[in-house]
């Protein structure tokens, strides 16, 4: 049987194939420099988008034709979900077996929650450390957002596609204005609000802040001393522009749109944020932070500076989701081409996740009935589609798609007039253009099947068949799946660059105390400064030599304990047979089965018998009496075989559940063992630590030059006397630590790598509790035996004494820089490990 391997990594965007020759062998330019697996679409692509056309290529260079093709498969759970799915079809399932190997790496959405609490605890120091530039800032914003809930959707496409009615379908309510002509002139960023009856307008005019809010009341604009001819022609486009919120809204954003100022006005930002009720037909979106962005289109000559707004908006963004938005005659158009190529170039943007909206599909002229082959062709090998190609393809008439959530409610006269005339032929079955605009939806094989599946369950079906139902499952799945993974990915990003910066900062500064405290030092008298300068340095490198081995005792103890305390093959074998043999005797399994054999043996015994006997006695008669004897007996078999069977499912269903919860209670029990343990070696660690640092400072104090016998017993009282290094404050308890167990709500590689990755993060997550707090008060605690002890060395006049302080103060800023960078580069292998491969 032919055998190959897929090894998917989507935080590092590769994928890798093996072939089973006498070993695994990679496919690689090397090896197979013909081979269509090569292609960057499969190497670079997202796996779940291309997993069917792999499995494809895989068949047609490796299979034999003969036995079904064995592929082993390496990466998350939700990658092996979709790769079942594709394999587990009716053309595949005969050809194909699937295996998973014992390494797997863990899904984005449980490691993502562990990610930002590394950034939480590295933010004050990155932040603290920033110099200010555009630059630095900009990282730290994006640092924020990509670790944060928010999803951007950036909407891009060409004026005239409909992107504004497009996202007033998407949000439920007629917020954009739209037209024909550029409409859209800023960049407007959308999002949901919590109450029906606020919004808000946010953006800047001459420099300052402004905050236009709206309520059943009316209107407001912050500051109140804010004047200016752009903030009254909001204020008179909001009055007069009717009753309800969003046309109020809708109203003041059109006021914005067509604002320009003239040679003495001050300038309003490209960027405006908007922050509206989404229409009360529209679940979606909720429960999610998702942020659409409407950009203007690029190709208008009324306005040459749109490049520049669109390319300023994404600056900011870390990991946002495109939907390339155009009709169905400018699929191949030069005016699409040239956005792709500026795209393309906008880092912010991933591609592999891009979504293609072919919109006003109601008067596109599209086939009847769906596609044909040379349709597909056609359209898949245009510009658009052949650059920006991923998730799909997706047919949609907004103005459809809004209606059906207004049940054909409409302000705008146009979107009314076009409602009427299209509303029969997406909802009633019987009309004569009755159309499912999904039908038309081009995306990979898998997840075609299933979006269609979807749109048909749709309790809406002027939603379902406008396109724009598929769209939002599509936005839906990115938002609670695959975003996380490009989360994942630029946080790491992010955070080795800012690591960076920061570090070289740090060393910068740390040379430039350096300089300061040996001025400072200096200036001290001489023949007081010898044994006060040898304990402060004393003590200083001690400190750094304690902070520099803590973290690498720690990781060995982690790594040893928690190892020794995972959940094993063998372990969970011999509960799974311990309990499962003791369930089975507990309801009586084994003697059902042994009565269900001895019966099923009766009926061959109880046949011969009676056969036999017709035969001696001649009885011809009773050959039908035989018939139903044996007909009894068997019945009688088969109903206890039956039990037999029924006892033996149900004993080991009641085994697994029980196996479950002797799984919960030991999980439970290690993570209590092990933040124990963690707390007493950490203290055990610090208290080792101190008592070496008094016995250095009582060496030097003993052995000191230059200071007479009492000033030297002063000095040795001092150390011997200090009181003890105390660490038992008590630290905050972290209730998530001790979350119970729950494999279900976790991603479904081997229970063991669940577990015990599970118990390395949670042990993860108490050590960055434990660490710094024990590491601070063995600071202070040597910090205050060190003052003690300089103020005991010499005889200071204030003069000196302020000089003094000033050595003081400077060694310690460049010791508690050293720690920083400890703690920096601690927390950057903490991310990192997060996306490591866990082995079974």
């Amino acid at each position: 049987m032919p055998k190959v391997k897929i090894v998917s990594d989507p935080y590092r965007c590769v994928t890798r194939f093996f072939n089973m020759r006498t070993d695994w062998t990679e496919v690689s330019e090397e090896s197979s420099p013909n081979s269509s697996l090569l292609a960057k679409k499969y190497t670079e692509g997202f796996f779940p988008f291309k997993a069917r056309e792999i499995v494809d290529e895989l068949l047609d260079e490796y299979g034999d034709g003969t036995s079904a093709l064995e592929i082993v498969f390496e990466g998350s759970d939700d990658e092996w979900d979709e790769l079942q799915d594709v394999c587990s079809s009716e053309a595949l399932a005969p050809l194909v077996k699937l295996e998973r190997s014992e390494r797997a790496l863990a899904n984005a959405r449980d490691i993502l929650p562990y990610i930002r609490e590394v950034f939480d605890e590295l933010y004050p120091i990155i932040a603290g450390t920033a110099d200010g530039s555009s630059e630095t800032l900009d990282r730290l914003r994006k640092f924020r957002d990509a670790s944060s809930d928010m999803i951007p959707i950036c909407v891009v496409g060409n004026y005239s596609a409909g992107k504004s009615s497009f996202i007033n379908a998407l949000i439920g309510t007629e917020l954009l204005p739209s037209g024909d002509r550029p409409v859209t002139a800023r960049i407007f960023q959308i999002e949901r609000s919590d109450q029906q009856d606020r919004a808000s307008i946010g953006f800047k005019y001459a420099d300052e802040s402004i905050n236009v809010t709206f309520t059943d009341d009316g209107m407001k604009i912050s500051p109140s001393a804010a004047r200016g001819k752009a903030l009254d022609e909001i204020a008179k486009a909001a009055t007069d522009g009717g009753e309800s919120l969003a046309e109020r809204v809708r109203a003041a954003l059109g006021a914005i749109n067509s604002f320009r100022e003239g040679k003495d006005e001050p300038t309003l930002s490209d960027l405006v944020k908007v922050r509206v009720p989404f229409g009360r037909g529209t679940d979606w979106g909720s429960g999610k932070k998702i942020v659409i962005f409407d950009t203007p289109g690029s190709n208008t000559n009324s306005n040459a500076d749109h490049v520049r707004v669109l390319r300023e908006a994404m600056r900011g963004m870390s990991d946002g989701l495109p939907i390339y938005v155009t009709t169905y005659d400018a699929l191949d158009s030069n005016d699409n081409a040239d956005l792709y190529e500026q795209i393309s170039q906008m880092p912010a943007l991933d591609e592999r996740f891009a979504m293609i909206v072919v919109n006003k599909a109601d008067d596109a002229d599209i086939p009847e009935g769906g596609f044909t082959k040379e349709d597909e062709e056609w359209v898949m090998d245009t510009v658009v589609v052949r650059n920006l190609y991923a998730q799909g393809i997706y047919f949609v008439s907004s103005i459809a798609g809004l209606g059906a959530k207004t049940s054909g409610d409409f302000a705008d006269r146009h979107y009314d007039r076009v409602f009427r005339r299209l509303q029969d032929q997406y909802e009633d079955p019987e009309d004569k253009y009755y159309t499912r605009l999904f039908d038309y939806d081009l995306m990979p094989e898998q997840l075609r099947a299933k979006a269609v599946r979807e749109a048909e369950a749709c309790d809406n079906r002027l939603l379902a068949n406008s396109g724009l139902f598929s769209v939002e499952r599509g936005i839906d799945e990115f938002a609670s799946k695959y975003s996380a993974y490009n989360k994942c990915f630029q946080s790491e990003t992010l955070l080795h660059e800012l690591i960076g910066q920061t570090d070289a900062r740090l060393e910068e500064s740390g040379a430039a105390l350096e300089s300061s405290r040996a001025v400072l030092s200096a200036d001290l008298d001489a023949s007081k400064n010898e044994l006060l300068d040898e304990l402060i340095q004393l003590s200083i490198s001690t400190c750094e030599d304690a902070v520099e081995g803590y973290l690498p005792n720690m990781n060995e103890w982690a790594k040893q304990s928690v190892a020794a305390s995972g959940l094993t093959s063998e372990r969970l074998r011999e509960w799974e047979s311990d309990i499962t043999a003791a369930k089975r005797r507990e309801m009586g399994a084994e003697e059902k089965r042994r009565d269900a054999e001895g019966k099923k043996a009766a009926v061959t015994a109880n046949l011969r018998a009676r056969v036999q006997n017709a035969w001696d006695t001649r009885d011809v008669l009773g050959i039908a009496g035989i018939a139903k004897s044996l007909a009894s007996d068997w019945n009688t078999a088969r109903e206890a075989e039956a039990e037999s069977e029924a006892i033996f499912r149900g004993a080991d269903r009641e085994a697994s559940d029980d196996l479950l919860r002797r799984v919960r209670a030991q999980f439970d029990d290690d993570i209590t063992r092990l933040m124990r343990e963690a707390e007493a070696y950490s203290k055990g660690y610090w208290e080792e630590q101190a008592e070496a640092s008094r016995k250095a400072l009582l060496d030097l104090a003993s052995d000191g030059a230059g200071i007479d016998d009492e000033r030297r017993e002063a000095l040795r009282s001092i150390i011997v006397d200090f009181r003890d290094l105390s660490l038992d404050d008590e630290l905050p308890e972290i209730s998530e630590i001790r979350y119970p167990f729950d494999p279900n709500k976790l991603w479904k590689a081997p229970l063991r790598v669940q577990y015990n990755m599970e118990l390395s993060q949670r042990v993860s997550k108490w050590r960055s509790v434990v660490e710094p707090a024990h590491e601070a008060s063995f600071r202070e605690w040597l910090h205050e035996l060190t003052d003690a002890l300089s103020l005991g060395a010499v005889d200071l006049n204030p003069e000196l004494r302020k000089k003094f302080d000033s050595v003081v103060n400077t060694e310690r800023e460049i010791e508690a820089q050293r720690s920083k960078r400890i703690r920096l580069h601690s927390g950057e292998k903490r991310v990192s490990g997060y996306m490591t491969w866990q082995e079974g």
